[in-house]
């Protein structure tokens, strides 16, 4: 086996096998929002393409046998104690703005904050989350139409709470290849009153006390740390980047109001820059509609230099808050990935010890099917939170990097941890299982595609244990995405060309994952 290390590929637009519309409806949602700031909000992304090194078809001779995603819920509204903070934040501004006229204000962009509320909807699934999801389960059975060829051929397992399953019922509506529905959905109650949706197969309680490999609050450790990492890291780097140059400039364009903003103060603001944009969009007829036909006035406060350091700040909360730089992800994950590998090879749960699965369902043939000889079902889709999925994909090997900091321009350092990019909203991690035709006969192998990336599988930042010498791939050249004959000449292997293509064996995907089956990462949680 062999490390691979890329010359070069070029960035490839994928696009969803019917062109009627792009993958995971990207250009659908995402036309009217502009790149410099919703593509920098780390969780409060809203999915987009992301650019793939790697092409999106499989490679000549592969066939996609299964697909496992893992997909956070759409779009929605503020969280209840986000909005409590939030309002706090706009309280404190327009008391400090109550003896002052609009006109008076030194920066006008500011001017509307004044009179700014934040809306008092929380939590719930928003129009554009619905449509997102809906795009998400279109694509899904776009791109694997053999997959996909009767509506009994995918699994889903929604974690309970109400955005998380009504994203699962809206990605069911499109994966059934059913419109969107018909007429006005202006808000959340217009989401939720849609009738005869699909329901899950599973939806798995949130309760404490309750195994849920979807929503993990069975670790202690974890759910006991104090203070909160994601808090500390988003307090540290704001302290030391938002306050001197977002807050200063903030503070400066209120006057002659006297107002301090603390880093929280400025997160919250930033934050509404999404979530009043896409919590007041509708849909009609299935086509999306911003109000007014623009973004938020809560984006145009801020610099586009602004929303790289907000993007960092939310993105290094989650590294340290569930990602790699959090004791526990590991211990979290182990549930999750052991179900996962299940899938992957056909076998039973390991259900000893039970970590954070819950060993009645997973024993259970109905509530946690495996594929059989026919391949059915041979999509399974999993609808979550992004606090679980970032200590998933961290545990899995994705997005490696070197570790990130929250000191004074740590955004300009290398990162490869940029949540936006992981788990935004409506994000998804996809895991495929193929079948290659290789000289020494049929292979399984395993690719990874996060919001429409193929992730890179071999080399140091790969995700793949799969080899230790380096392999330089050609340039690709218009024998798109690249000259094989070139590849036969170089005397790479079957297996180093499908490294090369982001394919990873499954004996070494198993391998990957053997950690898992001890559950000591999971006794750290009660240690």
């Amino acid at each position: 086996m062999h490390a691979v290390f890329f010359c070069f590929f070029a960035a490839v637009a994928l696009r969803s096998a019917n062109a009627a519309v792009s993958l995971d409806g990207d250009a659908e949602l995402n036309a009217q929002l502009p790149q410099q700031i919703f593509r920098n909000m780390g969780m409060y992304t809203p999915r987009y393409q992301v650019p793939s090194s790697l092409p999106l078809d499989p490679p000549s001779g592969c066939k996609v046998v299964l697909v496992n995603s893992l997909e956070r819920h759409g779009a929605r509204q503020l969280t209840s104690s986000a909005l409590k903070r939030t309002t706090a934040t706009l309280t404190k501004i327009r008391t400090a703005l109550a003896n002052v006229s609009a006109s008076e204000i030194a920066d006008q962009r500011l001017a509307f904050l004044k009179t700014a509320n934040a809306q008092s909807v929380s939590d719930l699934l928003n129009p554009f989350g619905a449509l997102q999801s809906y795009f998400s389960g279109l694509s899904t059975a776009e791109l694997y139409p053999s997959l996909s060829s009767n509506k009994g051929s995918a699994f889903v397992r929604a974690s309970g709470s109400d955005r998380v399953i009504f994203s699962s019922k809206y990605w069911m509506l499109g994966y059934s290849r059913a419109p969107f529905p018909s007429g006005l959905i202006n808000d959340t109650a217009a989401v939720r009153a849609v009738p005869n949706l699909p329901e899950p197969q599973l939806i798995i309680p949130e309760t404490d006390g309750f195994n849920n490999t979807l929503d993990v609050s069975t670790c202690p450790g974890y759910e006991d740390e104090s203070p909160d990492p994601e808090d500390l890291a988003q307090e540290e780097y704001g302290k030391a980047n938002l306050v001197p140059i977002v807050g200063a400039r903030l503070q400066k364009g209120l006057l002659p109001a006297s107002v301090t903003l603390a880093f929280n103060d400025i997160l919250n603001l930033m934050g509404l820059c999404s979530f009043d944009t896409l919590g007041r969009a509708t849909v009609e007829d299935g086509n999306l509609f911003l109000e007014k036909g623009k973004i938020s006035q809560f984006c145009s406060a801020f610099e586009y230099s602004d929303w790289l350091l907000y993007g960092y700040a939310n993105s290094a909360g989650k590294y340290f808050g569930s990602g790699y730089g959090n004791t526990y992800h590991r211990g979290r994950a182990t549930g999750y990935l052991r179900e996962l590998l299940a899938r992957l090879t056909s076998t039973a749960v390991d259900l000893d010890p039970p970590t954070s699965l819950n060993t009645t369902l997973d024993a259970d043939s109905a509530s946690f099917p495996l594929p059989g000889p026919n391949r059915d079902p041979p999509v399974f889709a999993d609808f979550s939170h992004d606090n679980n999925m970032s200590p998933i994909a961290a545990a899995f090997g994705l997005f490696k990097g070197a570790n990130m900091s929250t000191a004074a321009g740590a955004e300009k350092l290398p990162h490869a941890w940029d949540f936006g990019r992981i788990a935004p909203l409506g994000g998804k991690i996809v895991w495929e299982k193929l079948v290659c035709a290789t000289s020494s006969g049929d292979k399984e192998f395993v690719r990874v595609r996060t919001n429409g990336a193929v992730q890179v599988a071999g080399g140091p930042d790969g995700w793949c244990p799969a080899s230790q010498r380096p392999v330089c791939i050609p340039r690709p050249t218009r024998q798109y995405p690249m000259n094989r004959q070139q590849l036969r000449r170089r005397k790479l292997n079957d297996e180093d060309s499908l490294l090369a293509s982001g394919l990873c064996p499954l004996e070494n995907v198993a391998k990957l994952l053997e950690w898992t089956k001890d559950g000591s990462e999971w006794d750290k949680c009660f240690t």
